[in-house]
């Protein structure tokens, strides 16, 4: 085998693992708690994981894609082998798309080592294309609790993105072999090869259009299946009279915000934005589809401005305004400072005058025991001059001849 077939091969391998975007993660940030997800949910946790964060051999991953799903800053990304394979069925000829996992009896359009391994949002894409079955059948004796937690929490995510009613209309929940049987399409040998050409045409277009090098020009990783979702919603928006409502967790501003801009910083995925109005003020907008919903934010906050993630009601995923505010600056750097500031000063400018401040304080302390050393010393060797003049006076009368006895004076 020559070198460039082993080195082929290599990057053939190497395209169908995860993708790990290590800036995003969780981990890099201070936080209280350490997030091992990934790691733990990972059927070869740590012969593949050296760290959360930091893969070091993807030659055991099964790319079963539960690390994808688990991560809350989506800071892992399926690769785009498994992009395609996952995104092909909504451009599929069939109505309904059955998705199961490995263990399933059933004839799946998609198979993955657990249902739980598909993100809500590709769930959610799925669901806005066709109806969808989840075939839970062999969910009743699996005895991976991770996995089993993993598809309850993203299922529960579902329901409040698309709403109750439209979750009922569009995914099927299969508990048992006999409910929602798998209905296959006859197709004859050349619809059949033609239909294998139409579907791999379209989920080659499709990932071409949504993925632009899964970055864009800040260098902002961009979340696969969260930007079809967006062109998926921008669609239907356009297609309906009456648009849909989704459920979209987003950073709760509060008054307390001053515009620091720290949570726009630590927000990785650039979902956040401080925008500087023509008439002074300033605005906080955030675009959902970029959201991971992890929470970054709310925890990188040293003032309390964020109240959490909430819930809100969107028609669309695209950038939203949530508060608008006018800037208070220092006096001394200009950043931008608490209302509540009565001195006018940043924390670092308040903290800068009090050094100065202290180190006026003490150099005023210094130069006053300086001159009070010098006036010791001043008068130290005044005394010790007049008891030498006085000594020397002394001795000098001492050694004058006495007069003798009887003799004038």
């Amino acid at each position: 085998m020559s070198i460039f077939t082993k080195v082929a091969m290599n990057v053939l391998m190497n395209n169908s693992h995860p993708e790990i975007d290590r800036k995003q993660c969780w981990n890099l940030h201070p936080h209280k708690e350490q997030c091992t997800d990934c790691k733990d949910i990972c059927p070869y946790g740590d012969d593949v994981f050296s760290r959360p964060n930091l893969a070091k051999d993807w030659d055991l991953c099964a790319d079963c894609g539960l690390c994808v799903s688990v991560c809350r800053t989506r800071c892992i990304t399926p690769s785009s082998e498994q992009i395609q394979k996952d995104l092909a069925q909504a451009g599929a000829d069939n109505e309904t798309v059955w998705i199961g996992c490995e263990q399933s009896a059933r004839h799946n359009d998609i198979v993955r080592a657990c249902v739980g391994a598909l993100t809500w949002e590709a769930l959610a894409y799925l669901a806005l294309n066709k109806k969808l079955v989840l075939d839970l059948t062999p969910c009743g004796e699996c005895e991976n609790d991770r996995c089993a937690a993993l598809l309850r929490q993203n299922l529960t995510r579902l329901v409040e993105f698309l709403g109750q009613p439209l979750f009922e209309a569009r995914i099927t929940l299969a508990y048992q072999p006999d409910e929602a049987p798998y209905q296959a399409k006859e197709l004859s040998r050349r619809e059949m090869f033609a239909h294998m050409g139409d579907s791999s045409k379209n989920g080659t277009r499709q990932l071409l259009r949504m993925l632009p090098g899964l970055q864009d020009e800040e260098e902002t990783t961009i979340q696969p299946f969260r930007y079809a979702l967006n062109e998926r919603v921008k669609q239907l928006k356009t297609a309906t009279v009456s648009p849909f409502h989704y459920g979209v967790y987003l950073p709760a501003f509060t008054s307390k915000c001053f515009g620091c801009g720290r949570c726009e910083k630590n927000c990785k995925a650039g979902a956040i934005r401080l925008e500087d109005l023509p008439d002074g003020q300033t605005r906080v907008v955030i675009t959902p589809w970029r959201c991971s919903e992890c929470g970054m934010c709310v925890t990188s906050c040293n003032h309390k401005a964020i109240d959490g993630m909430k819930l809100r009601q969107l028609t669309s995923l695209g950038p939203v305004s949530v508060l608008r505010f006018r800037k208070n600056l220092c006096t001394e750097c200009g950043k931008p400072i608490p209302s509540e500031t009565t001195d006018g000063l940043c924390a670092t400018c308040r903290v800068k005058q009090r050094t100065k401040k202290r180190q006026e304080a003490a150099a005023a302390r210094a130069k006053q025991r300086a001159a009070e050393r010098a006036a010791q010393r001043a008068a130290k060797q005044a005394a010790e001059a007049a008891g030498t003049a006085e000594t020397a006076e002394t001795a000098a009368a001492v050694a004058a001849p006495k007069p003798a006895p009887g003799s004038p004076h």
